[in-house]
């Protein structure tokens, strides 16, 4: 509690001086369509603030869409969410999205996507693409309430356009993580998925509304709690080509998909890039030459990588602090043309070290409040 509240007094203090706005998210502060449907979701269990959980987001002109994953049986009412982006709202509150009919079982089905469980989301011209997995409960035994879907959200209606069922190409076993979309030289597109239980990455050709899948050059052993293993995807583009580089949390090596033509994705043209000279936590890219990171053993700093440099330590650049105990999760190009970052106490929550309010989570622009960030690792 002492930690929340000098979060708190830190991050105000910040916020106030801060032309980009810093924002503290939790379950605390959601809002509901109605008092009616708010009652309900408390009184039958489906909404417990210490279990949500601020974990990705996407940005798209002055509004944030958050991800919220039910890595618990119950807890979260919805796993998609919104706010609108204002440099003095400290603590806005995050509503439904695309609406609460969505996530309410008795509104949605009969032509409404039932959406299950969001995990991740990539927003590309006008279109949100949510990874929905079907499952609740991810961190320790998934439970399957639905098939795994890529639900396409146009931003400029709010309504649900596609809802893709995964399930052609991908397992029961399936663990699936990441959402990116990359359009080839012809401007086709193409988003992919992360499938790390199967070592592959699905691909969704929507022009064609047709699936399939890449099998990776490389696979990890399981060792360990499932949850730890992580197929990361990042968008990359080099010399006017646009690439997808991926790795696995403990793998030693970096890979990369050419993305640039339609037929390098239909055969999935892989090279590998290198071997990583430190454990890369990714948390994002800038959609050009920038990939961000994380290290392994508990590093909460942010560190960006150009790839056109050597995948080396010399080639590292420390670009943003996190505060206090705060680990970051995602780095997201958006409003205002800066980078974004979010960060929470992650660790804490997977622990169930968390009090009745829930866990915390600032979004705040990258290097915000630093003026030194220019170390090598």
């Amino acid at each position: 509690m002492a930690a929340a509240v000098l979060l708190f007094v830190l991050v105000s203090r910040i916020a106030a001086t801060d032309k980009y706005g810093t924002f503290l998210l939790s379950g605390s502060n959601l809002e509901w369509p109605s008092v009616a449907e708010e009652s309900g979701d408390i009184l039958y269990g489906r909404y417990e603030p210490r279990k949500i959980l601020v974990h990705g987001f996407q940005m798209d002109g002055d509004r944030a869409f958050v991800t919220m994953p039910r890595f618990t049986k119950t807890g979260v009412p919805w796993s998609l969410g919104v706010f609108r982006l204002d440099a003095s709202d400290f603590e806005p509150d995050i509503r439904p999205y695309p609406d609460y009919g969505h996530y309410d079982g008795k509104s949605c089905g009969a032509g409404r996507a039932c959406i299950v469980n969001v995990v991740d989301a990539y927003a590309e011209t006008g279109v949100l693409w949510a990874l929905d997995t079907g499952t609740v409960n991810v961190l320790w035994k998934p439970l399957r309430l639905g098939p795994a879907r890529l639900i396409a959200v146009d931003l400029a209606t709010d309504t649900v356009i596609r809802a893709t069922d995964l399930s052609p190409v991908t397992w029961p076993d399936s663990v699936l993580e990441h959402v990116v979309a990359v359009r080839t030289s012809c401007g086709r597109l193409y988003v992919y998925v992360s499938d790390v239980a199967r070592h592959r990455i699905v691909v969704y050709d929507a022009a064609a509304d047709r699936l399939h899948a890449i099998r990776l050059p490389e696979t990890t052993p399981a060792d360990g709690h499932r949850r730890q293993a992580v197929l990361y995807l990042v968008p990359v583009g080099v010399a006017g080509r646009s690439y997808v580089y991926f790795t696995y949390r403990h793998s030693g090596y970096v890979f990369s998909l050419d993305a640039w033509s339609r037929d390098s994705v239909t055969h999935g043209a892989v090279s590998e890039v290198g071997v990583k000279p430190v454990g890369m936590h990714v948390l994002g890219s800038d959609g050009g030459t920038n990939v961000y990171f994380r290290t392994s053993g508990g590093g909460t700093d942010v560190w960006a990588w150009d790839v056109n440099r050597p995948l080396d330590v010399r080639s590292f650049v420390l670009v943003h602090r996190s505060y206090l105990y705060l680990t970051p999760t995602a780095v997201v190009a958006g409003w205002r043309n800066t980078m974004w970052t979010v960060e929470s106490n992650y660790d804490e929550y997977t622990a169930g070290n968390v009090d009745c309010t829930g866990p915390r989570t600032l979004l705040r622009p990258l290097n915000g409040g630093v003026d030194d960030c220019n170390e090598i690792l």
